[in-house]
């Protein structure tokens, strides 16, 4: 059954690039992470979303927009991939676009990254450490072969006079 266009025109623009992301099978995780949002935000939209529309689940809601919607124009053959994939989000008459993070996103535990840190600024510390290490020894090997000073080298000519 299609939807009714006063109910998808109800519809936020948040809620409506929630479900479009629903409608490619992402999670609230992933949908978070693309939109910038917390997951419990998603959720909330798409709870809302599902209200409006009056269906049972938010795939259901999902497919109502979809159907709703106009088909995009397909890729020709002869066309290179789209650089960035883009969440549409309609506003009023026209629709603007939301572009997703472009470029690979990794997302680690935060254990891992803790780890990551620490190691860090470990190295670092060690690091410093042996700067200071090597400048003590420079320091130490440039005394013991610098020229002598003048009560050294008195001492070591009376000495040599003495000898002879």
């Amino acid at each position: 059954m299609p939807a009714d266009a006063t109910l998808i025109e109800s519809l936020s623009p948040q809620q409506i690039a929630c479900l479009r992301l629903v409608a490619d099978l992402r999670t609230s995780k992933q949908i978070s992470e693309l939109l910038g949002i917390s997951s419990h935000t998603v959720d909330t939209h798409l709870s809302n979303a599902v209200r409006k529309l009056g269906v049972s689940s938010r795939m259901e809601a999902a497919r109502l927009l979809v159907e709703a919607s106009p088909n995009p124009p397909e890729r020709l053959t002869d066309q290179s991939p789209p650089v960035a994939e883009a969440a549409v989000i309609p506003s009023e008459p026209s629709s603007q676009l939301v572009a997703a993070p472009v470029g690979r996103q990794v997302t680690l535990p935060r254990w891992t990254r803790l780890v990551i840190i620490a190691g860090g600024a470990v190295a670092l510390v060690y690091a410093v450490v042996l700067i200071i290490v090597g400048a003590e020894v420079l320091t130490r090997m440039a005394r013991s072969y610098s020229h002598p000073t003048n009560a050294e080298a008195t001492s070591s000519r009376a000495g040599a006079s003495r000898e002879t």
